[in-house]
């Protein structure tokens, strides 16, 4: 069973079309380790759309180069547990994430909960998807200034 996990051309829906969030997850990849090459997960299967992401997972990141003329690898701005850049821009729309639904991270939750109780409110009590959580930790670092 285990080695049937860990090769996907084995799965009983490998044949199947991939789902969004592999579909999601292959273009953040993609963007981020094989910058112009053309990757389309609409062509692909459920398996050879995993086995792509396994590939880019393991893959250094691409380089790019600087203004001096010399090559590095590329910087990601890092994420606050909003979805926003360090900076504070949010680096894509919440209700656009592929995940959004999902249930909200550990991390969202405390950070909710933590400006909850520094903006006087009750804290949340679970329920709240990714996207959600993001939204209200945006408004509560208006709220409070954090």
């Amino acid at each position: 069973m285990a080695n049937q996990l860990n090769n996907p051309s084995q799965w009983t829906t490998g044949n199947d079309p991939p789902t969004d969030k592999q579909k999601a997850f292959l273009h953040t990849l993609s963007d981020s380790k094989a910058p112009g090459e053309s990757i389309n997960p609409d062509d692909m299967n459920k398996s050879e759309v995993s086995s792509k992401i396994d590939e880019l997972k393991n893959k250094p990141a691409a380089t790019s180069t600087t203004d001096q003329g010399t090559t590095g690898p590329q910087q990601q701005t890092p994420k606050g547990p909003d979805g926003s850049s360090k900076e504070g821009t949010l680096i894509e729309d919440p209700s656009q994430w592929a995940t959004g639904d999902d249930q909200a991270t550990g991390k969202q939750m405390g950070y909710i909960a933590a400006m909850a109780k520094n903006a006087g409110e009750q804290v949340p009590q679970g329920g709240m998807g990714k996207a959600e959580a993001s939204q209200k930790i945006g408004n509560l670092k208006e709220k409070t200034g954090m």
